[in-house]
């Protein structure tokens, strides 16, 4: 890559791979929904229960559950799960685990082993319903905390195996920070030849690439811009019928046609207009 990439990847090298790994975190067999130490104080929402230690924490642990409950309900809205929101309701709901510091996060969590088989660890992340995280984590309550939010959202509502892609994708458009800002790198990597196809997208193998920083970015990015192009181009109503077919049962490629016919037929078509898109 030129030194034009280079800067760009220094910059975002951190985020990216915390929200690669975070999953890896939240899931430690040590911590999981079931996770309730005596003596800490539960501050319950519509959908989310914040855990944290003493009450001096109480303030921020409802900041936390207030921007928790308004980023569900606009991430609901966007994907269309509006009328399934009892399912985060009551017993159901999501709880999110404050330590006072990193130190007591590690100690509790376990300190994260990179290495580890990714995919076994990122499903079960969706079966625990819990977000951990402690005081003073960097780019929690307006980057990780959407992001987190948004895979549960996604994999209660679509209920079965989606692309990787679309799911990272979804999750970085629901971040409250300068992701999108970023539009001309995905011009240079697409006119240089540099990018990654729709198809290889599909099918890439995140846990494969982890030691190949750069390659993990463009995912990142790639994926990020696809599902802007979605909405932007095509408006909110087809994207929620695009996650609707997902969750019947059909495959990505399906859904793209049974949601955007006759403006994108086929992953080529998809290919051609978003590498349009993007070069613009």
């Amino acid at each position: 890559m030129n030194s034009y990439w280079d800067q760009f990847f220094l910059r975002h090298l951190f985020l990216t791979f915390f929200l690669f790994f975070v999953t890896i975190a939240i899931a430690h067999a040590s911590i999981d929904d079931s996770y309730s130490p005596t003596g800490w104080i539960e501050t319950k929402g519509d959908h989310f229960v914040v855990l944290c230690a003493t009450q001096e924490d109480e303030e921020w642990a409802r900041d936390i559950l207030n921007h928790a409950e308004s980023y569900y309900n606009d991430i609901a809205d966007d994907i269309g799960y509006v009328r399934y929101q009892n399912f985060w309701t009551w017993e159901k709901r999501v709880k999110i685990v404050l330590f006072r510091s990193q130190e007591s996060y590690v100690q509790q969590t376990g300190q994260p082993a990179w290495s580890n088989g990714y995919a076994n660890v990122y499903s079960e992340m969706f079966k625990s319903r819990i977000i951990v995280s402690y005081k003073g984590q960097p780019d929690f309550l307006e980057v990780i905390l959407p992001h987190e939010i948004t895979h549960l959202i996604l994999h209660d509502f679509i209920n079965r195996p989606f692309p990787r892609f679309f799911d990272e994708g979804v999750a970085q458009l629901e971040q409250k920070d300068e992701s999108l800002n970023h539009k001309d790198v995905v011009s240079r990597l697409i006119t240089e030849g540099k990018g990654l196809a729709v198809q290889d997208l599909l099918n890439y193998d995140l846990g494969a690439h982890k030691s190949d920083a750069k390659a993990v970015a463009i995912f990142y990015i790639e994926s990020l811009y696809i599902v802007d192009f979605l909405i932007k181009t095509y408006g909110k109503d087809s994207f929620k019928e695009l996650c609707r077919h997902l969750r019947d049962g059909d495959n990505f490629e399906q859904a793209l046609k049974a949601a955007y016919y006759p403006s994108l037929d086929s992953i080529q078509m998809l290919q051609d207009k978003w590498f349009d898109y993007a070069k613009q």
